[in-house]
């Protein structure tokens, strides 16, 4: 269906997780703008994170911008070993806590 349509842009990257669960967004230094950390759900919170970051870029002062402006700075998550036990447990717990709910 498009493939006589040229892309002339592209983004893309590695899956990003806050401890907090709230993304990275915004200025961080004059016209250098931060539209990552997606915790997972990077086709919904993604696109409108770059969304965002043009909308920011541009100056404007959208309900997207407020949104993702209001949220805490997002926290690093423990050394690996220690975060990979963490995230193993969590995990199982929402795969049981979802079998639950079926």
């Amino acid at each position: 269906m498009l493939d006589d349509v040229a892309m002339t842009h592209s983004w893309g990257g590695r899956l990003c997780l806050s401890r907090n669960s709230v993304p990275a967004f915004g200025e961080l230094e004059p016209g250098f703008f931060s539209a990552c950390c997606q915790n997972g759900l990077g086709t919904a919170k993604g696109t409108l994170s770059g969304i965002g970051a043009v909308e920011l870029a541009t100056r404007s002062n959208s309900p997207i911008v407020q949104d993702l402006q209001s949220y805490d700075a997002p926290q690093l998550l423990p050394p690996t070993p220690i975060a990979k036990l963490g995230a193993t447990i969590v995990l199982k717990w929402r795969e049981w806590k979802a079998g639950a709910e079926i």
